[in-house]
């Protein structure tokens, strides 16, 4: 049965439309007909063509030896956002067929609809959990140094904790009763 679905695959008598996720996206290569959402878009195939096409091409090893900043230092980009794992599955599912050309109205591999089932999928209201669980998750693979700025605790025997206690302090004393007001 397999081979029969190959062979009309190659002889292209049989399309595969954009919305048909290919296995690649999920965890382990597994899809879950039950929980469509139980590893989608975390397979290591997607983190490793991410951080190749984003940080650099030595990211994806262990121990990185990059030279040159990646992309995303060049841009500013510090988090991953949905836009990106959705172009980063889009270029990956493309350079799996065997189309020599990448092209918005190809017919063959259906890239635009696929990465706007993607998108769109990612962008409705009633995914944003699973969506925000994703989108922490690949930062955590992405960006290992990434957390929200109130996960991060400032240490309070720090240089910098001790200069937004005394902010603070001078604050509430000017506001008590402006001391230590600049002089006009």
């Amino acid at each position: 049965m397999l081979s029969r679905i190959k062979q009309k695959l190659q002889r292209g008598e049989l399309l595969v439309s954009g919305d048909e996720w290919p296995v690649f996206v999920y965890h382990g290569y597994t899809y879950d007909a039950e929980d469509p959402w139980n590893g989608a878009f975390r397979s290591q195939l997607l983190v490793k063509a991410f951080k190749f096409v984003f940080t650099s091409p030595s990211s994806v090893d262990k121990d990185p030896k990059a030279t040159r900043s990646g992309n995303a230092r060049l841009h500013d980009m510090t988090s991953v956002t949905p836009a990106s794992v959705a172009y980063i599955a889009t270029q990956v599912r493309f350079s799996l067929c065997s189309s020599s050309i990448f092209s918005r109205t190809d017919n063959v591999t259906d890239s635009e609809r696929f990465y706007n089932s993607v998108l769109e999928t990612f962008m409705d209201p009633d995914d944003s959990d699973e969506v925000a669980k994703l989108i922490d998750w690949w930062n955590r693979q992405v960006f290992p140094g990434h957390l929200l700025t109130s996960e991060r605790l400032v240490n309070k025997d720090s240089a910098l904790a001790r200069i937004k206690e005394r902010r603070a302090q001078r604050k509430a004393l000017r506001e008590a009763g402006n001391i230590g007001a600049p002089r006009q």
